[in-house]
C-alpha cells in the first residue's frame, strides 16, 4: 500500500495539472473572437462627410488697369460692376476696388498678391493679362479670374474671358456724325488698330456713309494706350483738313474740338460731362451680362460645390443682348430731326431688323 499511494497521488496531481492547463488552453481559445467583435471600420462614416457647402454673401472685386482709370475702357467695367452691385444677384454685397497703371510685366506678381491676400472673390483684369492669370488660377481655385479684351488666350477652369464690340453702337454715332457734319467730312482718332478698336471706328463710318454716302474720313492711330496731347495734336490736324465731327476714341480730341468749335463723340461710357459744349452722344459699352455670367459661375461653386468651368471662347453680348447702347444725346446740340432719325435706326438694330456688320479690319 505504500508503494501505491504515491502513485495515485501522483495521478491525481497529473489531472488536477491536466485540468488547470485545459482550463488555460480554453481561456486563450475562446477570448480571441472577443478581439474581433467590435469593428474599428464603422465610425469611418461619420469622420469623412463633406460639409455642406455655404451660401456666400460677400463678392468682392479687384480690378486692375495697365493705364490710368480715367480711360473709358476701364471706367466702363466699373460702371458695370457698380450696376451690379446695386442689382445685387443672389443677394450679394458686391465691392470692388481699382489698381490703376499695372504693367504686364508685373502682371503676375500684382494677380497672385492679390488672389494670396484672401480678400477678393474676383480679379478682373481690364486688358491683355491672360498670361498672368495662366500662371496664377490653378494655385486658388476658388477665385475667379477675369481678364478682358483683344489679344488674349481662353484657358477655361476659373479662367474667364470677357469682351466687347461696340460696332452697333458705333454705327449710330456715325449716323449723327454724317447728318451733322457741313463739311462732309468726319475723324477717328484712336489708339491703336486693335479689333477692339476697328470694329467700332469701322460701325461709325458705316453709320455715316449709310445717311451721307458721299462722306469722307480721316482716321488717325497715336499707337499709345493714353497720350492725350498727342491726340489732341492729331484731332487738330484732322479739323485742319476740313474733319468737323470727330470720333474720340482716346482721350485730347476734345480739347482741339473746343479751340476749333467743332463737335466729338465719345467712346466706350458717356462723356459729354467732360465737354458738353462738343459731346454730340457717345458709344457705351455694357459689360454687365459677362460679368454676372460669371457670378453664375463662382456661386454654383461656392454655394453648389460645382467646379467652374469657364468656355473656351470668349463670353461677349452684342447691343441686341444688352452689351451696348448710345448714350443720350445731347438736346443743346443736336436738332431733333436728327434724335428721330438715330432713335429710328437705333429701334431697327435691337429688333434685328438692322443687322451691322462686325468688321474689326483696320480701316482705310
Amino acid at each position: 500500500m505504500r508503494l501505491r499511494t504515491p502513485l495515485l497521488s501522483l495521478a491525481l496531481v497529473l489531472a488536477v495539472l491536466g485540468a488547470a492547463c485545459g482550463d488555460d488552453a480554453a481561456t486563450t481559445t475562446t477570448a480571441a473572437p472577443a478581439t474581433t467583435a467590435a469593428p474599428t471600420t464603422t465610425a469611418a462614416p461619420t469622420t469623412t462627410a463633406a460639409p455642406e457647402p455655404e451660401e456666400p454673401s460677400v463678392f468682392r472685386v479687384a480690378y486692375l488697369a495697365p493705364g490710368p482709370i480715367d480711360d473709358p475702357w476701364y471706367t466702363s467695367m466699373l460702371d458695370s460692376l457698380s450696376r451690379l452691385a446695386e442689382e445685387s444677384p443672389y443677394g450679394l454685397d458686391i465691392s470692388h476696388e481699382w489698381f490703376e497703371n499695372i504693367a504686364y510685366a508685373d502682371g503676375e506678381r500684382v494677380v497672385r498678391d492679390l488672389a494670396s491676400s484672401g480678400e477678393y472673390e474676383m480679379i478682373l483684369a481690364g486688358s491683355t493679362y491672360s498670361d498672368a492669370v495662366s500662371a496664377v488660377m490653378e494655385d486658388y481655385p476658388d477665385v475667379a479670374f477675369v481678364y478682358a479684351g483683344s489679344g488674349n488666350e481662353p484657358l477655361g477652369g476659373n479662367a474667364f474671358w470677357i469682351d466687347t464690340f461696340i460696332h452697333e453702337p458705333a454705327y449710330l454715332t456715325g449716323v449723327v456724325a454724317g447728318l451733322m457734319t457741313e463739311t462732309g467730312k468726319i475723324g477717328i482718332v484712336a489708339n491703336f488698330p486693335f479689333p477692339n478698336v476697328n470694329a467700332p471706328v469701322n460701325g461709325y463710318i458705316a453709320g455715316a456713309r449709310s445717311v451721307n454716302p458721299d462722306v469722307e474720313w480721316d482716321v488717325t492711330f497715336i499707337e499709345s494706350w493714353w497720350d492725350p496731347a498727342t491726340a489732341k495734336e492729331a484731332a487738330a490736324a484732322q479739323i485742319a483738313a476740313g474733319a468737323d465731327v470727330l470720333y474720340a476714341v482716346v482721350f485730347g480730341v476734345f480739347e482741339a474740338a473746343e479751340e476749333a468749335g467743332v463737335y466729338g463723340v465719345g467712346d466706350l461710357a458717356n462723356v459729354e460731362a467732360l465737354a458738353p459744349g462738343v459731346v454730340l452722344t457717345s458709344t457705351v459699352a455694357k459689360w454687365d451680362q459677362a460679368i454676372a455670367e460669371v457670378i453664375d459661375a463662382w456661386w454654383a461653386h461656392h454655394a453648389n460645390g460645382v467646379p467652374m468651368n469657364a468656355p473656351m471662347e470668349r463670353i461677349m453680348f452684342l447691343m441686341p443682348e444688352g452689351g451696348g447702347d448710345i448714350a443720350p444725346l445731347n438736346e443743346a446740340l443736336v436738332p431733333a430731326d436728327v434724335r428721330d432719325k438715330v432713335l429710328e435706326v437705333r429701334d431697327q438694330i435691337l429688333s434685328g431688323e438692322l443687322v451691322v456688320e462686325l468688321n474689326d479690319a483696320p480701316a482705310e
